[in-house]
């Protein structure tokens, strides 16, 4: 396995030296700040790790048969990013919103250092440490990041998402409350992993968890061991996103708009959530992006595989 990309303060220097590809070259482009997947004439993903930037995401991010699945800083919320991570409130502070004057959140994501790696059958891992804290103050909580990817062959490739979280300082987690808690907005709830999705699934789209039901009513709030999101405009494709049982508060409850469209396994919908100093919380989970339709059972399938995994 050969080292494809390192961001960060602490590896900048190293960025132009890491430049050698272990896998099928055809595949691969990598710029300082970007690592690109292809599938034949495909852009599959590319994953934008721009110290600059703080949070890493993943835009563009495709079927392999050429479905786009993701937007990316769209005018109505120009901080959502295709395929990422973003806290909310994170002691008070708000991690999400962006200034429109300075691009900036009240509180920082810091990208301290990230590296891809490939192997030789094509597949991808990401290693990744961030930081969180108020502007010009001391970190209050540190992330390891990992992803594992597969190829993208028969149609299809999994994103394996591992996070872990370690409190330096006393911290709580939050969001916009939901109505009926105290201050409850018709929109809270949401933080964490996030998919913005492309204008072009907000028709055709169907949306349906793991306990047989469909539509955004129907499906806002509930637990469910994963949510499917499926299109037919044009060739049939989708993908499902799996909440490992490992996981505090599984089965998670699920923040979805139909009309942007959004959707996030959201930890925090109903609670926040506190970490004592010296703590951690790990987050597992899973991203299966497919061509062609996936019944029920083809996706339970999936996610079984996914829960019996160690990582």
């Amino acid at each position: 396995m050969k080292t494809i990309l390192s961001a960060g303060r602490a590896l900048a220097p190293l960025l132009l030296a890491c430049t050698r590809l272990a896998a099928n070259t055809d595949c691969w482009h990598r710029t300082e700040t970007t690592v690109t997947r292809s599938s034949g004439s495909n852009l599959v993903w590319r994953l934008v790790a721009d110290p600059t930037q703080g949070k890493p995401y993943f835009h563009p991010l495709a079927t392999p048969g050429g479905t786009m699945l993701t937007d990316l800083r769209p005018t109505d919320h120009p901080w959502h990013r295709g395929l990422w991570w973003s806290w909310k409130f994170i002691n008070g502070l708000n991690y999400w919103e962006e200034a429109p004057d300075t691009g900036r959140s009240e509180g920082a994501t810091e990208l301290v250092s990230m590296s891809c790696t490939t192997s030789n059958d094509d597949s991808a891992r990401i290693d990744c440490s961030l930081a969180y804290h108020p502007w010009n103050a001391p970190t209050v909580m540190t992330e390891r990041r990992v992803l594992v990817i597969s190829a993208p062959t028969g149609g299809q490739f999994m994103i394996e998402w591992l996070s872990e979280f370690t409190a330096i300082t006393n911290v709580t987690l939050d969001r916009t409350p939901v109505v009926g808690k105290r201050n409850g907005m018709s929109w809270g709830g949401y933080a964490g992993l996030s998919l913005r999705m492309a204008p072009a699934l907000r028709t055709g789209t169907t949306f349906r968890n793991s306990e047989g039901a469909h539509g955004m009513e129907a499906l806002q709030g509930k637990p469910a061991r994963w949510l499917s999101v499926q299109t037919t405009n044009g060739a049939a494709a989708g993908v499902v996103l799996l909440d490992h049982p490992d996981n505090p508060r599984h089965p998670v409850c699920w923040y979805l708009s139909d009309s942007m469209p959004y959707v996030s396994p959201a930890l925090l919908f109903n609670a926040p959530l506190k970490l004592v100093a010296g703590t951690s919380l790990r987050l597992r989970y899973a991203l299966w992006v497919h061509d062609g339709a996936r019944t029920a059972d083809d996706i339970e399938a999936k996610w079984r595989s996914f829960a019996a995994s160690t990582h």
